[in-house]
């Protein structure tokens, strides 16, 4: 009887040892399920998940402006070697066609929408559609409220900085018995680039008052629209040595008139001063034409492109930014520093 009491625990032991061993293997599924979740969290900020292959819908007012072409050009190289799927479309600043784009990228089931609105109000219940389907949104230059992120400027502040350039080269080369005549090239119709211009305006009257006057105001986005204006602009104010522009197209539309009303032979007294800084607009301030400063944000066209694909990224990959609003900074771009970031061009 002890015996058969023996080989029974015996068996009980052997029993014990091999249930042990397969419970082990369970054990490690369970915990590697569990850490899956942590490591997309943890991992985003880290960029951990930068190599899986995105889908990016973009849509911008206009690719005539040579800001946006210019950006997007280098925005789509560096998305291509990243190897995500990508479609950047211009609305032509139209806010119905700008919908029915946001539309067709939810249908596709873009992964990012980024968008420069036309009309930001009309696009906010679109957006929050997009959101709802689990798709990132981010918004170039307005601040809206249906969206992960607003890349911004302070425009107001950034017309300030375009008239402040302007009003001390009116206080160098003007006076009150001389006074400068002063064409601005605008786009009311858009909120931002009004206190863009808003801010231009501000600044000339604090800074130059009453050395100067304002003969035009004209819509300009793009630089043959600009061109145009300032062909007119001259047949009433031949004059004009002047120009404040809200951004590139203006700058150079402006600078061609110039050129070729005199020449080629740019007078010191002659300027005009913009926002975007371009490639065309650096290489006119390098050649000492009439676009003598531009306000530009980072830089340079490809060091833009950077931040803002750097920007996509965070947002695919879970980044999570403590303010919905990102503000860009304001770097003055003249014959002094021009060189440093023609160098990116090269």
């Amino acid at each position: 009887m002890k015996k058969y009491l023996i080989l029974f625990l015996s068996v009980l032991v052997i029993i014990g040892i091999f249930t042990g061993c397969t419970t082990s293997e369970p054990a490690k599924e369970t915990k590697s399920d569990a850490a899956e979740p942590a490591m997309e969290s943890d991992g985003a900020e880290k960029g951990e998940m930068s190599d899986k292959k995105f889908k990016v819908g973009i849509t911008i007012q206009s690719l005539e402006n040579s800001f946006w072409a210019g950006v997007f050009g280098e925005v789509e190289k560096l998305i291509k070697e990243k190897g995500w799927d990508y479609t950047i479309l211009s609305c032509e600043d139209n806010s119905a066609k700008q919908i029915s784009q946001i539309e067709n990228f939810i249908t596709n089931e873009v992964d990012l929408i980024m968008v420069h609105p036309s009309d930001p109000q009309a696009l906010e219940d679109y957006l929050k559609s997009a959101r709802d389907a689990g798709i990132k949104v981010m918004c170039w230059d307005d601040r809206m409220e249906n969206t992960d992120l607003n890349w911004v400027l302070d425009n107001t502040k950034l017309g300030y900085a375009i008239g402040e350039v302007a009003a001390n080269f009116i206080n160098e080369h003007y006076s009150a018995e001389k006074k400068a005549q002063v064409a601005v090239m605008n786009y009311p119709q858009t909120p931002i680039l009004l206190e863009r211009e808003n801010g231009i305006l501000d600044a000339l009257k604090t800074i130059a008052d009453g050395k100067y006057e304002i003969v035009a105001q004209q819509p300009a986005l793009d630089a043959q629209t600009a061109l145009s204006h300032m062909e007119t602009i001259f047949q009433a104010n031949p004059d004009v040595k002047v120009v404040c522009s809200i951004g590139a197209g203006g700058d150079i539309g402006a600078n061609e008139a110039f050129m070729s009303a005199t020449g080629g032979n740019i007078p010191d007294d002659m300027g005009v001063f913009s926002a975007d800084a371009t490639l065309q607009q650096l290489e006119a301030i390098k050649k000492g034409q009439a676009s003598r400063a531009s306000i530009g944000f980072e830089g340079s066209s490809k060091r833009t492109a950077a931040a803002v694909v750097d920007l996509y990224e965070k947002l695919l990959t879970g980044y999570k930014f403590e303010d919905q609003n990102l503000v860009r900074p304001l770097l003055v771009i003249d014959a002094t520093n021009v060189d440093t970031y023609l160098a990116d061009y090269q």
